[in-house]
């Protein structure tokens, strides 16, 4: 009987994770998470590269893809031993409205209508460097997800050239699921960023995080800050 009981229990968590993972967060991946009766967890196999995934839903990710192709880093996106936070359009909404270019019609006569800086319309219209860092800052070096994270904010370096380009990540407590934060440090414009979905393994080992907003650098005082 208490063998019974511990397989329904198991069977529920697998039907409730499959739900919070895949519709709650409204990313269906092409291939639903299956559940594994050897190991006892859900199957988060992509079964497909970073890349591919990436490509696989455009609906999401056209302006990352778009990113991608203008900074030439689609080699970066099939790295081994890596976390990507992969970026959704309303992140990359969010930056170029966070991060306006100077208005080459800027009327200072008439700055509701022509102000001094506007949001750019496209990716292609901001610098090039701009863009590739901010795509390397959300690489991170190493494979980390729920079986590897601590439960507090732990600093770790990226892809992107800046001293300070460390993303902090921890595992979270949360009443079903896990879950990950990211950049919980004071100064950071959105403390901290909760991902859409997270615990997504590539074929090649790495993580998949998916994000509906981007991270900023720290300061040196939040990287010193105890």
């Amino acid at each position: 009987m208490m063998k019974k009981i511990a397989i329904y229990a198991i069977a529920a968590f697998a039907s409730l994770a499959s739900f919070t993972s895949c519709q709650l967060f409204g990313l269906d991946v092409q291939k639903k998470y299956d559940f594994d009766e050897n190991a006892g967890i859900l199957s988060n196999e992509l079964n497909m590269s970073v890349w591919e995934f990436v490509n696989s839903r455009p609906d999401l990710f056209s302006t990352l893809i778009e990113a991608v192709k203008y900074t030439g880093l689609e080699d970066q996106y099939n790295q081994n031993n890596s976390t990507y936070m992969v970026l959704t359009n309303a992140a990359f909404t969010s930056y170029l409205t966070r991060n306006p270019l100077p208005n080459p019609n800027f009327d200072p006569q008439d700055s509701i209508a022509n102000p001094r800086f506007m949001p750019a319309f496209s990716i292609d219209q901001m610098p090039k460097e701009k863009i590739t860092q901010l795509l390397l800052y959300h690489m991170v070096k190493g494979a980390y997800s729920w079986h590897n994270l601590p439960p507090v904010p732990t600093w770790y370096d990226t892809n992107a050239a800046a001293d300070t380009a460390k993303v902090n990540l921890y595992l979270m407590k949360n009443d079903r699921f896990p879950t990950i934060g990211f950049n919980a440090f004071s100064t950071h414009y959105q403390n901290p960023v909760l991902a859409r979905t997270t615990n997504l393994k590539a074929n090649n080992g790495s993580f998949v995080h998916v994000l509906d907003a981007y991270l900023d650098y720290p300061t040196r005082a939040a990287l010193t800050a105890r």
